[in-house]
Parts: C-alpha cells; sequence; structure tokens
C-alpha cells in the first residue's frame, strides 16, 4: 500500500496505533488534524497529539467533545 498524503499516512498510524501499537514512532506518523482528534477522542489525549490539531474545524470539535484547552482553542476561527 502506497500512502502518498499525510491524510492518509496519518489514518494509517492512527488505525495501528489502535490496534495495540501505540508507539511514539506511530504517533510522530500522525500529523493531520482531523487523525490527532480521533487519536485524542478514543485512545488518549496527550499533550503531543492535541498540539497537532491545528485546523478550525476539528480544534472546535476537540474543545467540544474532548477537552476545552485554551491552546487549541485559538485555532477556531469564528
Amino acid at each position: 500500500m502506497k500512502l502518498t498524503n499525510k491524510w492518509q499516512m496519518s489514518r494509517w498510524a492512527y488505525y495501528q496505533c489502535s490496534n495495540y501499537n501505540d508507539t511514539p514512532e506511530m504517533r510522530n506518523l500522525i500529523t493531520d488534524s482531523e487523525w490527532a482528534y480521533y487519536y485524542c477522542l478514543w485512545i488518549k489525549d496527550r499533550p503531543e497529539m492535541w498540539s497537532k490539531i491545528t485546523d478550525s474545524h476539528w480544534a472546535y470539535w476537540y474543545c467540544r467533545g474532548v477537552k476545552n484547552r485554551l491552546e487549541v482553542r485559538r485555532y477556531i476561527n469564528q
């Protein structure tokens, strides 16, 4: 399987983490805001992951569904 963009790579790494391969190397491969949000929501809310949520849409859902953090909330556009 050839992964050609950061969304596909992040998706693959997220599923690896969710299937008992949650290593720092796998977490480093998650660079997309959407998959960083899913990681925080379903696996574990880690600072190294929530700091990767920079898209306004996913920052909103993180603050609403996981934890309202000022560091993430600053990315939400009005």
